[in-house]
């Protein structure tokens, strides 16, 4: 009986880890934690399985000497999926400016 109820825990726990964001993410090699350069992560983690980049045009408003203003910023976005096999969680990471932003589970890996 202990061991089911272990194993039910286990499912529960596991269970919304599919599409969730995170942290962190436990590499070969250290530990990626949001915030970090993408160089951290390669030595951390290695080469990523997919690596896709874009950048994204952003609009803020800001408001100087009592007139509304529109500024238009570029951002490099970047996404590494990690792979680490059958067993684990694919990851999902997402680089703004070269750092990391955030960090996604995934399906299991292949």
């Amino acid at each position: 009986m202990r061991f089911f109820t272990l194993m039910m825990l286990s499912l529960l726990v596991a269970a919304p880890a599919w599409g969730t964001e995170n942290p962190t993410m436990i590499c070969p090699s250290g530990i990626a934690s949001i915030g970090d350069y993408q160089a951290e992560v390669l030595g951390k983690c290695g080469e990523p399985a997919v690596k896709a980049q874009r950048e994204e045009r952003r609009f803020e408003k800001v408001r100087e000497g009592g007139r509304e203003k529109t500024l238009s910023t570029t951002v490099t976005v970047d996404e590494w999926t990690f792979n680490f096999g059958p067993r684990e969680f694919m990851q999902l990471v997402l680089f703004e400016n070269g750092r990391v932003k955030r960090i996604e589970s995934l399906g299991y890996g292949y």
